[in-house]
């Protein structure tokens, strides 16, 4: 009987056995070990996102309009059930007209994610940054970022004055706790980079008369402002890398090839005026600047619809007291020794005699109308008229103060006026008689006269005005300086190349560009007789307390991005703002200038934005009611800030922003030895 083998395995079989198992568990070991991977981080997304949920649940509840507060992760144990030991972090949380927005820093050790409202993988890093912190600050929020030393970000940071980049963060903090923006600022000691919240997150800017700040590209110099929360760079124009670099060198020409621009359009248009008899022409021709009368001109877009009205269009009990209309005080009295002369009118009827525009003739005006000169009209110097006996009264019903006025009741027929603002026609008719007429978008109707001021006269308005805010903000029509920098950026930016091949558009990022028309006032916009600021007037030209801010504080309306339809230029949209820019170029704001050094009204001739003549910002700063002025910030030639008319023409300094991972070549960053960089 055959015996049955029974004998085990041997050992090269058992060792063969063994070789084959640990492939196979090593082969799965490697197939799990992503997964594993790919599961922390999604869970590191998820939980991120319930953060945010609840940092936006507890500031909802707890916080103030306006206020940015920082929340640890540990503060919002009682609106989420997780343990906080795995993870580290923090979340800023904002609430600006009615939206709520939160940005996260959160790390688990390994992955961290830094990302504003909508987290996604692609916020995610694959290594925690080196000295990650989590405290809450008086800045808000802290973060080293995980950065690529090759780039230009990382340059900049590393050219403070440290030896690390931790030791120039450190440096950076130092100076963010001493800035005072009562003071503008010109001592070389405390020149350098600071640190502020945008709306991309921490945004390093530099201030004071710094010199490591300067970037060649595209063949033009340009001083970098500072970095944007993303990471991005942000520029300003400083001429051409052969030029001086100061004065009108650092500036662009406009698309007409002159030296300056102007926020406002000129335009000139043709309308019929009333049959008048005896006239030769019934057709005038005028022109006005669209940048004066509201502040619906105050934009880098903006919108010229208007509807007639008059303001006062309904007037307290206590009225017909001469001082309670609004005080014009834009009348010249005398230009060359000699008295200067307008036309007064007696007729003037606002719904037969203004033209609102149309959908393709946005100029509209008014127009006083006067059959013959010295029975209809006369023209007179408004001190003469003013101060003729029987022209005013002293007595009658309605002078305020009763005893020792100052306001007299103007009682002249001949009230109706466009002073300075009218074009005036005169037209000679076959009977001997001249006739005249005189266009503007806003009519004055004196009331009253002011004892011993020549220049000055209580009126009431009639015209054109914008109906509402939301109608006087909508983004309709470019301004002049919109598209003077689009004109530039495309005949000096797209299709060119630098000196490696590399085409300049592909240097090029997305920016915010706020254009802040925030405003306390109410319209329609002639409603309380007074000068009408914006926003940015309050929180940097007043009291003791200037703040200037890098958020933007209407995203939607206010913050220019790039188009994401109908895209003209070839760089990658941020797909935020209001997303109406053809090409991503703006100007600076008066916040960046405030932040870089300047001061409201005060000559500061050594910071790096002063350049020594009058360049324009993006920002609104308030209309004027004494004279129908609406105004932007500019920086004046002596480096102070101050409003000046969109009517005014003043230099141009374009400013784009360089993508994030731009790298660095060469340099130090001064004039002489400029940042070189590459992509």
């Amino acid at each position: 009987m055959n015996k049955k083998n029974n004998k085990g395995f041997t050992l090269v079989e058992l060792l063969a056995v063994i070789v084959i198992l640990s492939v196979l568990i090593s082969f799965a070991f490697l197939a799990v070990k992503p997964r594993t991977r790919n599961a922390k981080k999604s869970l590191l997304v998820a939980d991120a996102k319930s953060y945010m949920k609840a940092a936006k649940e507890a500031y909802t509840l707890e916080e103030v309009e306006g206020e940015i507060v920082c929340h640890d992760l540990s503060d919002l144990s009682s609106y989420i059930k997780k343990d906080d030991n795995d993870y580290t972090g923090t979340i800023v949380s904002e609430f600006t007209d009615g939206l709520s927005r939160q940005t996260i820093s959160i790390t688990n050790g390994k992955y961290y994610i830094f990302a504003t409202d909508n987290v996604s993988k692609k916020d995610l890093s694959s290594e925690m940054p080196l000295g990650f912190m989590s405290s809450c600050s008086e800045y808000s929020y802290d973060i080293v970022q995980d950065l690529d030393s090759s780039t230009l970000e990382y340059k900049l940071l590393m050219n403070q004055g440290g030896n690390s980049l931790v030791d120039n963060l450190s440096l950076i903090d130092q100076r963010t706790s001493t800035v005072n923006f009562n003071n503008f600022e010109n001592d070389p000691a405390k020149a350098g980079m600071y640190k502020a919240i945008d709306d991309l997150g921490i945004t390093y800017y530099y201030r004071g008369p710094v010199n490591n700040n300067w970037v060649s590209f595209g063949g033009f110099y340009w001083r970098i402002v500072r970095i944007n929360g993303d990471g991005s760079i942000r520029l300003i124009y400083s001429g051409l890398a052969s030029s001086t670099h100061t004065g009108a060198d650092a500036t662009i020409k406009n698309r007409n090839n002159g030296s300056t621009s102007r926020f406002s359009q000129y335009q000139t248009y043709a309308r019929n005026i009333p049959d008048v008899s005896g006239l030769t022409n019934t057709t005038v021709n005028a022109s006005y600047s669209n940048g004066r009368f509201g502040l619906t001109y105050v934009g880098y877009m903006y919108n010229p619809a208007k509807v007639l009205g008059t303001y006062h269009s309904t007037l307290p009990d206590n009225s017909k007291r001469v001082n309670q209309y609004s005080t014009y005080t834009g009348i010249t009295d005398v230009k060359n020794n000699a008295p200067v002369e307008y036309y007064f009118f007696k007729n003037f009827n606002l719904n037969d005699d203004c033209f609102t525009g149309n959908d393709t003739d946005d100029s509209g005006t008014c127009t006083l109308v006067c059959r013959e000169l010295g029975v209809d009209c006369i023209l007179s110097n408004w001190n003469t008229l003013a101060t003729t006996e029987g022209n005013y009264s002293t007595t009658a019903a309605g002078i305020y103060p009763a005893t020792n006025p100052t306001n007299y009741i103007y009682t002249s027929p001949y009230k109706y006026t466009c002073w300075a603002n009218g074009t005036a026609v005169t037209k000679a008719n076959s009977d001997g008689t001249t006739s005249v007429y005189v266009s503007c978008p806003i009519v004055s109707e004196i009331v009253g006269t002011i004892l011993n001021q020549k220049t000055q006269a209580k009126t009431r308005l009639h015209g054109l005005f914008a109906p509402s805010y939301d109608v006087a903000t909508q983004n309709t029509y470019e301004s002049n300086i919109k598209v003077d920098l689009d004109y530039w950026y495309e005949h000096n930016i797209v299709g060119k190349t630098d000196s490696n091949g590399n085409n300049l558009e592909a240097y090029v990022a997305d920016g915010i560009f706020c254009n802040d028309r925030t405003t306390t006032y109410t319209y329609p916009i002639h409603t309380n007789g007074t000068n009408q600021y914006m926003n940015s007037y309050f929180r940097n030209a007043t009291g003791n307390a200037r703040a200037p801010i890098y958020t933007c504080p209407n995203m939607g309306r206010d913050a220019f991005t790039l188009k994401t339809t109908d895209k003209v230029s070839g760089v990658e949209p941020l797909n935020i703002g209001n997303k109406l820019l053809k090409y991503p170029i703006g100007l600076i704001t008066m916040d960046d200038a405030i932040f870089a050094g300047g001061k409201y009204n005060t000559a500061n001739t050594d910071y790096y934005l002063r350049i020594g003549v009058n360049t324009w910002t993006l920002t609104p700063y308030a209309f004027f009611i004494s004279n129908f002025n609406a105004n932007l910030w500019f920086l004046k030639d002596t480096g102070a800030l101050n409003g000046g008319a969109p009517s005014a023409g003043y230099y141009v300094r374009p400013v784009i922003n360089l993508k994030s991972d731009v790298v660095y070549v060469s340099g130090s960053g001064t004039e002489t030895d400029p940042y070189i960089i590459t992509l």
